[in-house]
């Protein structure tokens, strides 16, 4: 029925289409209803966040401490490299190489399930690191950053790090000074590998997948409802969208290496999408920040161990506190705004940052550099808060059901194809043209939110039906239809405040 009212209803009634079914605003009024967060469920919750937690820290300690091991000398000593140049390039770029390779297999865990691929992802991680803190030589050595990039690919990837050991560490006699910390790098995968199967449940959407309804209903009644029970209304509704997204992109779920439907016409968008996505969160200037904030700080005269570590642990800790803040603000504004905010400031205090190291670079002022690092403190400061909570939400948001575990393993060969690039150009770049490297982001960055405003569909606050219907509605551009939702779903929202007033006076 509703696809001979498309037929017949032309463009303008398709949003009228795609609102008829149960919103998300009812469906978070009936959760809110189903679960008291302190609770026995609430504090299961809780279990699952800090297993997921120390999940997502595997990926963000490993820039944290190469970039903080690159101004320890032993390090360099013991391999026999500077702290830029083709070598360090590669140890970078090799990481993303093996994201690369690891990111097609994040497709198993429509075979393996969720808990599975993370369990591997995270004991790869660990073989790495143990790999790189007892390397005799370079070629081991690079083998370690190989396979954790190949581990991190089949892991979240949010960036916690664990920076303020290394002042400390940097005293250590000898090689244990670089060892130990990137020794460490195995904690936290090891936390997850103990506690994943007895803490975490599987994802109901992948029982689901794999027929299993009952189950699905049982893992969303323990950890959707206060009472666990099967027969809570929200456990039916949320098992039977699964259902209903599933059936909506059928050719999704196909063998885990075949990656044909993202070419097909329904999923193309997507795909163009996901890529530049994909390749702009790589390619915007952070990693100057991230792996090469020794070479960085050179550039403007602060070449001592000490205060190398004081400033990447500063700035480490701004973009930590400053993603917690950016988590607040990711629900109440759309995402194509953040985006906006985000890259603009990016070109903002990129360019401050060129003319600073500039004015540096003709008359070696204190005042100059002191600006410069204030520009960089700046920079992490607005990324972290207007862009770095979407990097793991927005790609998922635009991906249907049936594509998601495919499309987050396409998302990291993406990135992780990007990131080698990147990473490795840096590392040349920076040592022959030092800070004028920030001009190659100052126009990228332009050319990204001028492409972002024409191609992002928003997604905020839209179902899973609806991203759906924006994204495979033929005739009607994504972009425009995905505002017109919205825009109707606040009219509605505000048709029926004015109604229930109306009704109380």
């Amino acid at each position: 029925m509703e696809a001979e009212m498309i037929k017949g209803g032309g463009k303008e009634h398709i949003e009228e289409i795609v609102l008829t079914r149960l919103t998300e605003e009812d469906l978070w009024k009936l959760s809110q209803e189903s679960l008291t967060v302190w609770s026995w469920t609430g504090f299961r919750l809780g279990l699952i966040m800090f297993v997921q937690g120390c999940n997502q820290a595997g990926f963000g300690i490993d820039w944290g401490v190469i970039s903080g091991i690159n101004a320890l000398h032993p390090w360099h000593d013991y391999f026999g490299f500077g702290t830029t140049g083709g070598t360090y390039g590669l140890i970078n770029a090799l990481m993303s190489i093996g994201t690369v390779c690891g990111a097609p297999f994040m497709a198993l865990a429509d075979v393996i399930g969720r808990r599975g691929i993370n369990f591997l992802g995270n004991a790869i991680v660990i073989f790495a690191a143990l790999l790189q803190g007892c390397a005799i030589n370079l070629p081991m050595f690079m083998a370690g950053r190989f396979f954790m990039g190949f581990g991190t690919a089949l892991m979240s990837s949010s960036h916690l790090v664990m920076l303020g050991a290394m002042i400390g560490l940097s005293n250590l006699p000898g090689n244990d000074c670089w060892r130990i910390p990137l020794i460490l790098e195995a904690v936290f995968p090891t936390i997850v590998c103990l506690t994943i199967y007895f803490l975490t449940p599987e994802s109901p959407r992948y029982y689901v997948m794999r027929g299993q309804r009952e189950k699905a209903k049982e893992v969303v009644a323990k950890h959707h409802t206060t009472s666990t029970d099967i027969n809570q209304p929200i456990v039916e509704i949320m098992v039977t969208q699964m259902e209903e997204s599933l059936e909506s992109d059928r050719d999704g779920i196909r063998s885990f290496w075949d990656y044909r439907i993202f070419f097909t016409k329904t999923a193309r968008y997507r795909l163009l999408v996901l890529v530049l996505y994909s390749i702009f969160q790589q390619w915007n200037g952070g990693s100057i920040i991230t792996y090469y904030m020794v070479a960085a700080l050179e550039t403007v005269g602060i070449d001592g161990t000490k205060q190398q570590l004081g400033v990447t642990i500063g700035t480490t800790a701004v973009y930590f506190v400053f993603t917690a803040f950016g988590s607040l603000l990711v629900d109440k504004f759309r995402r194509r705004t953040l985006i906006f905010a985000g890259l603009i400031s990016m070109i903002i205090f990129q360019t401050a940052t060129t003319i600073t190291s500039w004015q540096y670079s003709l008359h070696a002022s204190h005042a100059a550099a002191a600006l410069t690092l204030l520009w960089i403190f700046l920079y992490q400061t607005f990324s972290a808060t207007l862009i770095a909570t979407m990097h793991n939400l927005y790609p998922v948001e635009i991906l249907s059901l049936p594509l998601r575990a495919k499309g987050m393993g396409l998302y990291s060969l993406i990135q992780g194809g990007a990131s080698a690039v990147q990473t490795y150009g840096i590392g040349i770049g920076i040592g022959k043209v030092g800070y004028k490297i920030w001009v190659v982001y100052i126009a990228y960055n332009t050319v990204q939110l001028i492409l972002s405003y024409f191609i992002f569909p928003e997604t905020s606050a839209l179902s899973l039906e609806e991203i759906d219907s924006v994204f495979g509605t033929p005739g009607v551009a994504p972009v425009k239809m995905s505002l017109d939702i919205q825009k109707a779903k606040k009219e509605r929202a505000a048709a029926r405040r004015d109604e229930e007033s109306w009704s109380l006076r």
